[in-house]
């Protein structure tokens, strides 16, 4: 049996009637905190750090890897299109837990919860990043942090992050706020020097311009590798989704959410052409294919005494980046636990601070599982695919909604083509890599998968649970000062029903 929650009361000076607030996540997202959570989601570390695999995909072609750049986020807009229907006609918090529950069922949706929520590993190795810039200083050239101290200041960033989740989420929004507006004015420094060097005659740049269609990287470029470069490019414009994972929780969602999806993804995508136009103006192929950290390349040749700054950023932008995906996942966590897709205990929020703790402590959880695992490339490698499979049906799924909730307020509609071109898309790109890499570490992803459908089965099905899960909930729940919402079910059903 769970605490009933704390609940602020409100009296009418006029009759004295008195009104209980719901119980629930506040909305304290508006458009320019919308537009830094996107920002904050799709710029970590990965564009000072190594943009180095679309150029080398494409044989160091200039001209076709900003093409490549060009084309990645505009497959990312229309993905970010059809999530921006899906948000603001069904404007329930979850992401694919919500939309993948009404359009295919609970057992899609269990496996993506679990799959999205358990094996993350990537997290794990940008705070890692994080702390070996922050450590570089104090090491001599050709001298690397020893690996338990990477790890030490990475897990003490992310209990940082996790507390500050857990405290306040204003205090969290504020954060993201400041810390995108450092991403894009950083981006901004790179772009500027580059074109500034170009401008002032560079060799180096003026040669990359001018034989970026260069008839030899040409010859040799096929289908396959263009393909490759979009995968990986991809994945530099993950996080536009964000949003639409917290719906609940923005102002006027109807407006909002597309509107600042959109805004952020336009202004990232023009950044990153910038940047990538900024080290090609004062860097060579080779020096950006063989560098590990182009931006610190890029800063010790512009920057001079300054180039201290590329770490900072790098850094800031890391420490941005995980406050927002941290923010984001225990959202996915908690809408699961209420669907009855995930413990009870995930479905609870802390009676003062209104903010999912348990799915919080869950993230900080699995995430220092993966800093102390070390090395989790062969994970990335067998769930590489798993982000295409999740376009694609997020795509289908404007369909299949469109059908079976037809009356449904849609304030926003994606153009028809915008999902079928996706779908087909989603399809070459899922099966690319089978083709390209064959390798046993798929299997990894598949026998995961067959073994969320029988914790489905067990969990959802048959209601199995742990001998003392209840007890062990009504403790956990006590300890973290946490009650379940007043969540009475999705609203697009709500309306249905009405209608």
């Amino acid at each position: 049996m769970s605490q009933s929650p704390t609940r602020s009361i409100k009296c009418n000076p006029t009759n004295g009637e008195v009104k209980r607030e719901k119980f629930e996540l506040k909305k304290n997202f508006g458009f320019w905190s919308g537009v830094a959570t996107v920002v904050g989601g799709l710029v970590g570390s990965g564009i000072f750090v190594s943009p180095v695999g679309v150029l080398k995909s494409v044989n160091g072609s200039i001209g076709v890897c900003l093409l490549v750049w060009v084309g990645s986020g505009l497959i990312a807009m229309m993905s970010a299109l059809c999530y921006c229907e899906l948000g603001a006609s069904l404007r329930t918090s979850g992401g694919e837990v919500t939309s993948f529950h009404a359009a295919y069922g609970p057992a899609l949706s269990f496996m993506f919860t679990w799959s999205r929520v358990l094996i993350n590993p990537g997290n794990a190795a940008t705070l890692q990043v994080f702390a070996s810039y922050l450590l570089s200083p104090f090491y001599s050239d050709g001298c690397a942090p020893p690996d338990s101290a990477i790890k030490l200041i990475a897990i003490l960033l992310l209990c940082f992050l996790i507390y500050l989740n857990c405290v306040s989420v204003k205090k969290t929004v504020n954060f993201e706020i400041a810390f995108s507006i450092i991403k894009l004015l950083a981006m901004a420094l790179i772009a500027t020097g580059g074109i500034v060097w170009l401008a002032l005659g560079n060799d180096i740049g003026k040669n990359n311009f001018q034989n970026g269609f260069e008839p030899g990287p040409l010859a040799a470029l096929t289908a396959w590798d263009v393909g490759m470069a979009i995968y990986q490019g991809n994945f530099a414009y993950s996080g536009y989704r964000f949003l639409f994972i917290i719906c609940e929780e923005i102002k006027n969602v109807k407006k909002n959410l597309p509107r600042a999806t959109i805004t952020a993804l336009f202004l990232v995508m023009m950044m990153y052409i910038l940047v990538n136009v900024g080290y090609l103006s004062v860097l060579t192929v080779d020096e950006i294919i063989s560098s590990k950290a182009v931006a610190v390349t890029f800063g010790k040749k512009v920057l001079g005494p300054m180039a201290f700054l590329i770490p900072l950023i790098v850094c800031l932008s890391t420490m941005g980046n995980q406050n927002g995906i941290l923010l984001v996942t225990a959202r996915l966590s908690f809408a699961a636990g209420r669907s009855g897709l995930m413990p009870r205990i995930l479905s609870m929020i802390h009676v003062k601070y209104f903010s999912p703790i348990p799915a919080l402590l869950l993230d900080f959880l699995l995430v220092s599982f993966f800093i102390l695992l070390g090395d989790a490339k062969t994970l990335i490698d067998a769930f590489s695919f798993f982000e295409w499979t999740v376009t694609g049906l997020n795509a289908a799924s404007v369909f299949i909604l469109r059908r079976k909730f037809p009356y449904l307020d849609r304030p926003y509609r994606v153009p028809t083509v915008i999902p079928i071109l996706l779908v087909c898309l989603s399809i070459y790109f899922v099966v690319l890599p089978f083709l390209r890499r064959p390798s046993f570490v798929f299997v990894f992803a598949v026998i995961f998968y067959i073994l969320t459908l029988i914790g489905y089965y067990l969990y959802v099905v048959k209601k199995l649970r742990l001998p003392g899960s209840r007890r062990a909930t009504i403790f956990l729940q006590k300890l973290l000062q946490c009650a379940e919402t007043d969540w009475d079910g999705n609203e697009f059903e709500k309306e249905e029903k009405q209608l």
